[in-house]
């Protein structure tokens, strides 16, 4: 028999349906194309272009020049081409800088060259309170405080009144600024009149807190970016696409979970009408069918609303449930009533929580690996894993305790972490192993070409622990420029390695060929900060070309110290 071809017709598939697609024009340093897409839906055409590099800080004077109208018309004529139903201006600051009638102009310009209907963030963002019927609003911004200022006065314009505001005070790479730092500003500009939150810049990644701060909140909070792609898909008939966003989900507010009338009055302290509290809750549980239900049922007596769950394992008996519960009661009353819920002897642990932890765990611990791979403090991101209150080195393994959790150090000796509040479980003990064998695996060494003023080429990378004798050499050459007292001293090898490997990273070496000219590391010690101490030590013929200065800064970015601005 002879197979049959298969017909010409059923190989046809038909072809994308005709969509009015939407046109964005971005300044010249936005780094969130990625972002944009994910408010849109799938069979929507988005199209983007840049206004020209501008060298200059984020201030009211740039965003007069991203907003010049010469290269908005001529972005919009460049985006016009694939004949989008709409095109967006998608900056804040840009299109409220010179206040309301700046804004209408702004827009007349973007229609003037032709553009179908045109619309701006600023814009976006009255039309969306409108919608939301919010007229009191809290504002985070990453300005300066001038720009913050000028878009207290837009809204204040359009009869939004700002009742907080928070600006992280940047000059530039807005969209290094992390979740973790978006959450901590709205938390502390939020108020409990504040019917809205709103985020400003579309160079701020939001996406994946919005939900998590709304349910946190228990009001909408609202992005630059997502205004933008929102009002610019309801233009042509379209909706945005975000999981329990308010704006886009048509929610007025985000409404709490697993909620009954309370059996018990309420302690002093607590109130339905006060602003909700995140706790972390931790609870040890028969393992059996129903004693989740239970759980569950109690923190809904107790009037809390479950944002996270995880089930740590503990014996072959029972487990080690986790929860960050929203609650505008207190701690003593939620422990209480879960105590009573559950029928258990075992203590319930309440303790303050961060938004930052609702974030998606396996998000945040691959988040930490990379960072640790990349010559990151492998102790940080052991203690932000499995939330200790502290991570020190020690040479030999610890003795037993419930509150010290201990893993082997890449280099030799023990990663031990300590945690007053809680016992580690067994689940959370893995976690520490798997993270430092994730940690260990060998990564692409970074590696830096330096040019010095004098026109020298240096090579600067992190050490390996082996360039014991090399930084001998630099240590002696250093010393000896004290004269007297730089007597030559001696080092075990001990004492060089904890130089160049320490528990908060490897240090940097500069090298000129093969030899080592100066060295940067991050230390523990009595000074310390939570950042750690930096030490530094330039050979006596390299000082003068600012290495000092260069390694300061890459450290400082390595742990999240703010960068220095004073020379070295």
């Amino acid at each position: 028999m002879h197979e049959r071809e298969p017909s010409v017709d059923l190989l046809r598939a038909p072809g994308p349906a005709p969509t009015a697609g939407i046109g964005v024009i971005v300044p010249f340093d936005f780094a969130l194309d990625r972002e944009l897409w994910r408010w849109v839906p799938e069979d929507a055409a988005l199209h983007v272009t840049r206004t020209p590099f501008v060298p200059s800080p984020v201030t009211a004077e740039m965003a007069r020049v991203i907003s010049d109208p010469e290269p908005v018309q001529r972005a919009t004529r460049d985006v016009l081409v694939p004949e989008p139903g709409v095109v967006a201006y998608a900056c804040t600051s840009g299109s409220f800088v010179d206040g309301a009638a700046g804004e209408i102009a702004l827009t007349g310009v973007i229609a003037d060259a032709g553009a179908p209907l045109a619309l701006t963030t600023s814009g976006a963002l009255v039309e969306a309170l409108k919608v939301l019927g919010a007229s009191r609003v809290a504002v985070v911004t990453p300005y300066v405080d001038d720009l913050t200022d000028k878009l207290a006065a837009f809204l204040a314009a359009h009869g939004v009144e700002t009742v907080g505001s928070v600006g992280l005070g940047l000059l530039g790479q807005i969209w290094r600024v992390t979740y973790d730092e978006v959450v901590r500003a709205v938390r502390a500009a939020d108020r409990p009149e504040a019917e809205a939150v709103f985020i400003s810049c579309t160079n701020l990644a939001t996406y994946d807190v919005i939900a998590p701060l709304e349910r946190l909140l228990g009001k909408p909070v609202i992005t630059a970016n997502q205004v933008t792609v929102w009002a610019a898909l309801r233009a042509v008939g379209r909706r945005a696409v975000g999981p329990g966003q308010s704006l886009v989900t048509g929610r007025q507010g985000a409404p709490a979970h697993l909620r009954v009338v309370p059996d018990q009055p309420r302690r002093k302290g607590g109130g339905p009408d006060g602003p909700p509290v995140l706790h972390k809750v931790r609870v040890r549980l028969p393992d059996e069918a129903g004693a989740l239900a239970r759980l569950t049922e109690a923190v809904a007596r107790a009037e809390g609303n479950i944002l996270g769950l995880a089930v740590h394992g503990q014996d072959s008996r029972s487990v080690v449930d986790e929860m960050f519960v929203g609650s505008t009661g207190s701690a003593e009353d939620l422990a209480e009533a879960i105590r009573r819920g559950v029928g258990t002897a075992e203590p319930v642990l309440v303790t303050p929580a961060d938004p930052h932890d609702l974030v998606d765990a396996p998000t945040r611990a691959l988040d930490l690996a990379v960072q640790a791979m990349s010559g990151g403090d492998l102790a940080r991101g052991i203690e932000a894993l499995v939330h200790a209150d502290e991570v020190r080195y020690q040479p030999t393994a610890p003795s037993s305790d419930p509150h010290v959790l201990a893993v082997a150090a890449p280099t030799g000796g023990w990663l031990v972490a300590q945690r007053e509040w809680a016992p580690f479980t067994v689940t959370e003990q893995a976690r520490a192993e798997a993270f430092v064998r994730a940690a260990g695996v060998e990564p692409v060494r970074p590696r830096w070409d330096i040019l010095t003023l004098s026109g020298d080429e240096l090579v600067a990378e992190p050490a390996t622990g082996e360039e014991l004798g090399a930084v001998e050499e630099l240590l002696c050459e250093c010393l000896a420029t004290l004269g007297p007292d730089g007597e030559r001293t001696t080092w075990t090898d001990r004492e060089l390695r904890d130089l160049l490997i320490t528990p908060r990273g490897p240090a940097l070496l500069v090298r000129d060929g093969e030899r080592v000219v100066a060295l940067g590391a991050v230390v523990d010690g009595e000074v310390a900060d939570e950042h750690g101490a930096p030490v530094l030590l330039v050979h006596p013929h390299y000082r003068g070309m600012r290495l000092g200065r260069w390694l300061r800064k890459r450290l400082a970015e390595r742990s999240g110290r703010p960068a220095p601005t004073l020379p070295v």
